[in-house]
Parts: structure tokens; C-alpha cells; sequence
């Protein structure tokens, strides 16, 4: 689920610049404005110090560290986690920039290193205002996995931490079903006019299918907290899934591009995007939001394919096949992914490559494999529109593979 949990001012990587390529006057005016920016909490205004004092001093990890938190402080996630790991590269014992790189990877869907990152934190930091954090992000990352022993396991540790949170008992209600109505109350009583009942109102309506009442609970969501992550994204979603005129999908859209000014790297938001720029004919649109999709989330399986069909349609045969194969790997029982790198090797004159993935097609065909349900993306909770075969569908699959 691709929310910003609210987060206090955590400061503590000091601004600590010295260095010989620049003169220290400039460090030190940037060192005044980063500090004063990051004090006022202008991340934005501070990003750009920090950068400006990263060029001058490229070896202090303190500076590193600090871009990172100012990125993280914008939603800016993937340069937040780059940022984060040249600092622990300058300076491996750099604790809270660690933390928050752990952070950055599970929103990032990196679950596996977030949990290497984020599981022995949160046993060893229970009473450090950061522990929450890592909490929220240590639940994130074991349900992206599927560990629901282990997701149900940290929720119920953060309820017992934080038993008044309405943020903590949200979350906590999305991934322990069998508490959900005990802890649907609790919310309700310890904040009843939070955006947080709001958020879950919304939820609900949108499970039962009642789209107008959904909507209406996340434009109250919007109005309390304008820049809260991943409601735009809702809104879009939603629309796509009530009509597919093309004033819904206007309409659509522009919820997504509001949601990329809040989010700049939600890559399901971009991704929904590149989808609609492609069924429009806006190839290069497409490729650049899919391009960004899949570069903010690789392990985005809907992504992967979505790029690799409109480098097909561009007649970039080669550049598709890799994304194609990682399609393939990230989820085999898929029979789309196989079809179109079957049809791409025809394409180059590879026939054994050709033969080997219509083989895996005709076979998952034949055992009535349904379209599967796209893997999620780690951002959100909300399925993204799945790739299907459409005019490349063959009448007859088994003449597919005759040469």
C-alpha cells in the first residue's frame, strides 16, 4: 500500500562538511542553508543545498545522508535509497541512514533487503521515536512477501507499542483479518473523525463495489490531508473501473498526474499512465512512464510487459526481449509474457526461442490456466490494470506453433 506513514522530524545525521576540492566559505554558506532549510523543514529548498554541497564535498557522508532525508522527506524514494547507500558506503556506521534506506527499499518493493534491514531494527530500537517507522515498514515489507504470520506478528507488536495510533491501528486492520473488526473499532473510538476512518470508509466502499460512496471518502481523505500518498491513485483507479469512456479516463488520468505531484516516483501511477498513453497511440508517451515504472519498481511484472509491448509496436524487437524473460521470471504461470517473447523471437528468427516459449504458452493454455492476477506492485494495495492478449490472441493456439 503506497502511503507516506507521517513521520516526526528525525535529524540526526549532522551536517559535518570539510573537504578539499572547494573553498570553505562555499561549504560553508551551503552548509547554512541546508541546516536552516532542513531546521524549517523545507525539504524541498534543502534537497537543493545538499545537492549544491554534495557537488563541492563528494566524500562526507554526513552530506549524503542528509539528501537522502531530504529526499525522503518529498516521496522522492528511489534518489532517497541512492543517496542513502553512497553514504554507508563513505561511512558503513552511519545508523539512521541505514534505518531509512531499509525504509526506502520497502517502499521501493526491495522486500527481501528491506527485512535484512528493517527486522533486527525493530526488535532493537522499541523505545526510539524511529521504531515506529521501521514498524510500518517491517509489516509493508512481510506483506508484499506474503508472510502473513509474520506481517500479523509486527502489527499486533505496534498495536501493543502505540494503542491509541489511528495511522498504526489502519494499518494494523488491513493485514490482521481476524482482529479487523476489533481493531475497526478501536480507530473509530480513539479517532473518530480522522482521515484515517475516512481512509478506511473509502476502503471498504471500493471492496463492496459501491464506487460513487468510495470516492466520496477519499475526496474527505483529500480534504484533510491534500498531500497524503496513494489517494490520487485511488480516485484513478477507480474511475478506470467505471467506465472506460474517454472523459472517465480524462478524468482518470489527471488523478494520476495529481498523484505523481505528491509521489513523483509511484510507480503504479506511472505505470497506469504509460497504459492509457498506450491504448491512445501515444507510444512515447508510454514508453516514457513505463520506462519510469520500471525503473522505480523492477520487480513490477504488469510494468515489464506494458514497456515491452510498445517497444514491440516501435519495432525495438531486442530491447523488448529482456523485459519480456523478466516478466517470465517473476511470474511463469502467465501466459501473456510468453506469448509476445514467442512472437519476438519469431520476429529476430530465433525459432528455438520462439518454439520454447510457445511450447510454455500452449502448455498453460491447455491446462486452462486462468489470466492471472497481476502481482502488486509494492506501492499499493489496489491492482493495477492487468496486461491481457488481445488481437495477438490467436483463434487456433496450437497453429502458433507451426513454423
Amino acid at each position: 500500500m503506497y502511503i507516506r506513514y507521517s513521520m516526526p522530524l528525525i535529524v540526526a545525521i549532522l551536517l559535518t562538511a570539510s573537504a578539499q576540492q572547494a573553498s570553505q566559505s562555499d561549504i560553508d554558506f551551503c552548509s547554512r542553508q541546508a541546516e536552516q532549510a532542513m531546521a524549517a523543514r523545507n525539504w524541498a529548498e534543502a534537497a537543493e543545498a545538499l545537492e549544491k554541497l554534495a557537488r563541492l564535498a563528494p566524500d562526507v557522508a554526513e552530506i549524503q545522508g542528509n539528501l537522502g532525508l531530504a529526499y525522503y522527506s518529498q516521496n522522492v524514494i528511489f534518489k532517497a535509497a541512492q543517496a542513502f547507500e553512497h553514504a554507508l558506503k563513505l561511512n558503513p556506521k552511519m545508523t539512521q541512514a541505514k534505518l531509512l534506506l531499509g525504509l526506502c527499499y520497502a517502499e521501493l518493493g526491495r522486500n527481501e533487503e528491506a527485512v535484512k534491514i528493517l527486522a533486527p531494527a525493530f526488535r532493537n530500537h522499541s523505545d526510539e521515536p524511529i521504531s515506529r517507522l521501521i514498524g510500518l515498514g517491517l509489516q509493508r515489507t512481510y506483506t508484499a512477501l506474503k508472510q502473513d504470520a509474520e506481517a500479523a506478528a509486527v502489527a499486533n507488536e505496534l498495536v501493543g507499542r502505540y494503542p491509541n495510533d489511528p495511522e498504526i491501528l489502519f494499518h494494523a486492520s488491513g493485514v490482521c483479518a481476524d482482529q479487523s473488526y476489533q481493531l475497526m473499532t478501536r480507530l473509530i473510538q480513539a479517532a473518530p473523525n480522522s482521515v484515517w476512518v475516512h481512509y478506511a470508509n473509502a476502503q471498504i466502499h471500493e471492496n463492496l463495489q459501491h464506487h460513487d460512496l468510495a470516492m466520496m471518502e477519499y475526496r474527505t481523505v483529500l480534504a484533510m490531508e491534500p498531500k497524503l500518498p496513494g489517494v490520487h491513485f485511488r480516485l484513478g483507479r477507480l474511475y478506470l473501473q467505471h467506465s472506460r469512456a474517454p472523459k472517465t479516463i480524462n478524468a482518470a488520468k489527471h488523478e494520476f498526474e495529481a498523484e505523481l505531484a505528491i509521489a513523483p516516483e509511484h510507480s503504479d501511477a506511472e505505470y497506469e499512465l504509460g497504459e492509457i498513453c498506450r491504448e491512445q497511440g501515444q507510444f512515447e508517451n508510454a514508453l516514457a512512464h513505463f520506462i519510469r515504472a520500471v525503473r522505480y519498481h523492477p520487480q513490477f511484472e504488469e510494468a515489464q510487459i506494458g514497456l515491452s509491448r510498445v517497444l514491440i509496436h516501435l519495432g525495438r524487437m531486442q530491447e523488448a526481449v529482456p523485459h519480456l524473460s523478466e516478466a517470465v521470471r517473476l511470474n511463469p504461470q502467465n501466459k501473456v509474457p510468453h506469448f509476445l517473447l514467442g512472437s519476438v523471437y519469431k520476429s529476430m528468427g530465433d525459432k528455438t526461442g520462439y518454439r520454447k516459449e510457445m511450447a510454455a504458452f500452449q502448455k498453460l493454455y491447455e491446462a486452462g490456466f486462468p489470466d492471472p492476477v497481476p502481482l502488486l506492485s509494492s506501492a499499493t494495495s489496489s491492482q493495477v490494470t492487468q496486461q491481457i492478449l488481445g488481437l495477438e490472441m490467436p483463434t487456433q493456439p496450437r497453429s502458433s506453433l507451426e513454423d
